[in-house]
C-alpha cells in the first residue's frame, strides 16, 4: 500500500488546469490517514472495543463484498463496492490489504493496457473505444439480465 507520506508523482509539463491537483490530492491522502489512524487507536483502546470491532468487521466486510460480487450483474456500482468490503476487511485483516493491493494492480493494468500514455494516437484510440465498447456491452448484458429477471418474477 502505498504510504501516505510519500508524495504523489506529478509531471513538468502537466495541465494548468491540473495545477495543485497533486497537492490537493496529497492533502487529502494525509487527512484520510489520519482520520484511519485515529479511528484504529480508538477501536483498539480497549479489549473489549477492539472485539467489538473486529466482529463487526468480519461480519459487515463479507456482506459487502458480497453485494458488490451481486452488483457485477445487478444495476449498481459492483467494483467500487467489492472494494469498499475490502478496505473494511483490511482495517482487521492482512489478507484483505494484499486482496485490495492486488485489485488496484489490476485495475492499474487494465487502465494502462486500454489508455497508454506514451503510445501512438491510434493505439489510444483503440484503447478507448475498446474501453467504451466494454462499457456499452456490459450494461446491455446487465440490463437484459435485469429485464429477464424482472419478466419471470412478475409470471
Amino acid at each position: 500500500m502505498p504510504n501516505a507520506n510519500s508524495p504523489v508523482p506529478t509531471s513538468a509539463g502537466s495541465h494548468p488546469a491540473f495545477a495543485g491537483v497533486a497537492d490537493k490530492t496529497q492533502a487529502f491522502v494525509s487527512r484520510a490517514q489520519f482520520l484511519i489512524d485515529r479511528l484504529d487507536g480508538w477501536a483498539h483502546g480497549s479489549r473489549t472495543r477492539s472485539l467489538l470491532c473486529k466482529a463487526l468487521v468480519t461480519i459487515v466486510g463479507p456482506l459487502v463484498v458480497l453485494t458488490g460480487i451481486a452488483m457485477t450483474v445487478l444495476p449498481g456500482p459492483g467494483l467500487v463496492v467489492v472494494a469498499l468490503g475490502l478496505a473494511l476487511l483490511a482495517t482487521e485483516y492482512t489478507w484483505a490489504r494484499r486482496a485490495l493491493g492486488l485489485m488496484g494492480r489490476a485495475l492499474t493494468w487494465a487502465r494502462d493496457a486500454a489508455l497508454p500514455k506514451d503510445r501512438s494516437r491510434f493505439r489510444r484510440a483503440i484503447g478507448l473505444a475498446g474501453a467504451g465498447l466494454f462499457f456499452v456491452l456490459t450494461f446491455a448484458l446487465t440490463t437484459a439480465i435485469t429485464t429477464y429477471l424482472g419478466a419471470h418474477a412478475i409470471l
